[in-house]
């Protein structure tokens, strides 16, 4: 059988259910939900949305909107919609690869869509099926973010969070797709080298390219800075 955790993020202002032994929301969709610009009325499409933590933390810090994820596996999506339940939040999920051809979402374009992709193109080493899936790159990264871009409407915006590494080739599929393009890399302390990037672009603007000074996330003694634990326990926005 199945165990869950019920887990505080955002110092409780989101809980969220989530399987003890299976796919768990990190970090990454923390801070991919405090970068994204959106407003009150706004429609948001998350790819790849787990249990809907970046959805759910980006909803608690801007009221009324609307939120649609999609996931190649049910049970997390499912586990996304109860989440918002759990949350006073409405939730579309869409189970479906995206690889597919999918009816639901033809043609329809979002004021947001942000994504926090399986890092991984080996195969991962994890303690199920469900978490390894989370994990593995099953479709490249060029035929996902074509995906996402598909669904960005005018003056609309795409966020990324990925592997620092991973950065040139995220960089090459957005050339010419994408203005006002800004990278932040994360720094886990000071002089220690990016594990994260972040990346966000607006569809149909000619604003320049602008490579951020980034975010240190924890002290020397591993407590978090100041603005990580805005974001972290607050929902405080990632300014930049």
């Amino acid at each position: 059988m199945t165990e869950y955790t019920t887990d505080d993020f955002l110092g409780g202002l989101v809980r969220l259910k989530q399987e003890k032994d299976g796919y768990r929301a990190t970090s990454d969709a923390v801070l991919l939900a405090a970068a994204v610009p959106a407003r009150s009325g706004q429609d948001i499409l998350d790819v790849g949305c787990g249990n809907g933590a970046a959805c759910l933390c980006l909803a608690a810090r801007v009221p009324d909107l609307s939120l649609t994820g999609i996931d190649i596996q049910r049970e997390v999506g499912d586990l996304a919609v109860e989440n918002a339940a759990l949350n006073n939040q409405k939730f579309r999920f869409i189970h479906a690869d995206i690889g597919t051809f999918i009816p639901d979402l033809h043609e329809k374009t979002f004021h947001h869509v942000l994504t926090n992709p399986p890092y991984f193109t080996e195969d991962p080493v994890r303690r199920t099926p469900q978490h390894a899936l989370a994990h593995k790159e099953n479709v490249p990264l060029s035929q996902w973010i074509e995906f996402c871009l598909k669904h960005v409407r005018p003056k609309g915006t795409f966020t990324i969070i990925h592997r620092a590494e991973r950065l040139p080739e995220i960089l090459a599929l957005l050339q010419g797709k994408l203005g006002g393009i800004t990278v932040v890399p994360f720094w886990p302390k000071a002089g220690v080298k990016p594990k994260r990037v972040l990346v966000q672009g607006t569809l149909g603007t000619r604003k320049p390219f602008v490579l951020h000074p980034g975010f240190i996330l924890h002290n020397d003694d591993n407590t978090r800075t100041v603005q990580t634990e805005d974001i972290m326990r607050r929902g405080a926005p990632l300014s930049f």
